[in-house]
């Protein structure tokens, strides 16, 4: 019975009966008898290919490019090719070339030298990658797939055949280098000499929006002390009236105060000119008390001694002083009368 290994970089195939399986990489088996079996790389393999053709414009060109593929489906490529040696490599190697130089002539045939040249990473490696791919691939459905998938593609080199030419194109080159560059440093004199400009420019508008920046900055600090004060003479306002307001209930209330005063005073005034009316008006009344007895003394004094008959010729004496003694009586009467008040 024997004993097969795959290394890591390797597929292990087996065959009985019509049947191919795909043991895996990095795997060791026993095979029963009438077992075959192959191992197939599974590492990136690289094609190169090189010709020369002439453009459109009659000048040969030198191609060089390489693919770059790796075996991703090992049972349907051991279908194709044969890995029992290096052949099978070699195998996929040749038609991957052929496939890719049958595309790149007809397709650098249609196009000028400088379309090549400048071209070869973009349009010619594109060209080589979808042959490639169509190639491989088959019909799309399964059938005719190489188990192989494409990595890179790329048409590395193109360069003019004959010397004479190429020597004639590379001063031509060198004398439209030249000029470019001598364009490029009349470009490089004129953009600095406008990014000077433009930096003038900026600096000035910098300057602008700078005192731009601070007058508006000064602008919003004097509103912002204007709010300020206004936010201040609003919060001490309601103050200032309640202090106003005491102030006006005070002086009110000693306006009160002072009226009730003179009021006070008024009445103490109209008290005394009371007083002294009462008082001259009891002494009014005392004088007539007090000046009775005198009154009746002086009477009796004058009537001392006489003897008034109301009979005779004394009796029409005593008729004249009839109203002194009413007077004298209505003194004594009112003198001795108690007062009713």
């Amino acid at each position: 019975m024997p004993f097969v290994r795959a290394n890591p970089n390797q597929y292990l195939l087996t065959g009985r009966r019509g049947k191919l399986v795909n043991r895996g990489a990095a795997v060791q088996a026993f095979l029963t008898p009438g077992t075959v079996f192959v191992l197939v790389p599974s590492t990136k393999q690289e094609a190169e290919f090189a010709f020369t053709q002439e453009t459109k414009d009659g000048i040969p060109l030198r191609f060089k490019g390489i693919v770059v593929y790796r075996i991703t489906e090992p049972t349907a490529a051991a279908q194709l090719f044969d890995f029992n040696g290096p052949s099978g490599v070699d195998q996929v190697n040749a038609l991957l070339t052929h496939v890719a130089l049958g595309e790149l002539r007809h397709t650098v045939s249609h196009m000028t030298m400088v379309e090549c040249i400048e071209q070869r990473k973009t349009a010619l490696t594109s060209v080589v990658r979808e042959a490639l791919e169509t190639t491989i691939l088959g019909d799309g459905e399964g059938n005719g797939q190489w188990g192989i998938l494409i990595e890179v593609v790329q048409v590395a080199q193109v360069y003019i055949v004959d010397a004479e030419l190429r020597q004639q194109l590379e001063a031509q080159v060198r004398n439209e280098i030249k000029l470019q560059s001598d364009k490029s440093d009349i470009q490089t004199s004129e953009e600095a000499h406008l990014s000077a400009m433009a930096s003038e420019n900026r600096v000035a508008e910098q300057k602008l929006a700078g005192d731009r920046e601070s007058l508006r900055r000064e602008q919003e600090l004097h509103a912002a002390q204007l709010a300020a004060e206004q936010a201040r003479i609003e919060s001490e306002t309601p103050v200032q009236l309640l202090r106003l307001e005491r102030e006006a209930q005070k002086l009110r209330e000693e306006l009160e105060v002072e009226q009730l005063r003179n009021q006070v005073r008024t009445l103490e005034v109209q008290r005394d000119q009371l007083l002294a009316r009462a008082q001259q008006d009891l002494r009014k009344e005392i004088l007539p008390l007090e000046q009775a007895p005198e009154m009746v003394s002086a009477a009796a004094q004058v009537f001392q001694g006489a003897n008034l008959s109301l009979y005779g010729d004394e009796a029409q004496v005593l008729g004249q002083l009839a109203p002194l003694f009413e007077i004298i009586a209505g003194a004594a009467r009112q003198a001795t009368t108690p007062r009713s008040d």
